[in-house]
């Protein structure tokens, strides 16, 4: 039964009309294609550069932006200072937080 339809399928492809292409058909696609844009390869510092053209924003912006948020990362990822017995003299970046009087 596929055979069947196949086989008219066949027949109905072989029987349409095929319009040829005109004469120009080439010159046309080459004409076209000088007014595209083409695409470009461009680095990875040229990439940057336009990515930061899309927000706007003054550069100093985005220096204290990135600046704030890997400060609130690194604040929140340090571990609290916790003095045990064995880490007396170990001194960490939260030490000025917590009001240690005897070491002064």
């Amino acid at each position: 039964m596929s055979d069947r339809k196949d086989e008219r399928l066949e027949a109905m492809l072989r029987a349409r009309r095929v319009e040829p292409a005109s004469s120009d058909l080439a010159q046309r696609i080459i004409l076209k294609a000088q007014g595209l844009p083409q695409n470009q390869t461009i680095s990875l510092r040229q990439w940057v550069r336009e990515l930061f053209a899309e927000f706007h924003l003054p550069r100093p912006a985005y220096v204290f932006a990135c600046t704030l948020i890997l400060g609130f990362l690194v604040g929140f990822n340090a571990p609290l200072n916790t003095n045990d017995a064995d880490d007396l003299d170990t001194d960490q970046a939260q030490g000025f937080l917590y009001a240690d009087e005897a070491m002064l």
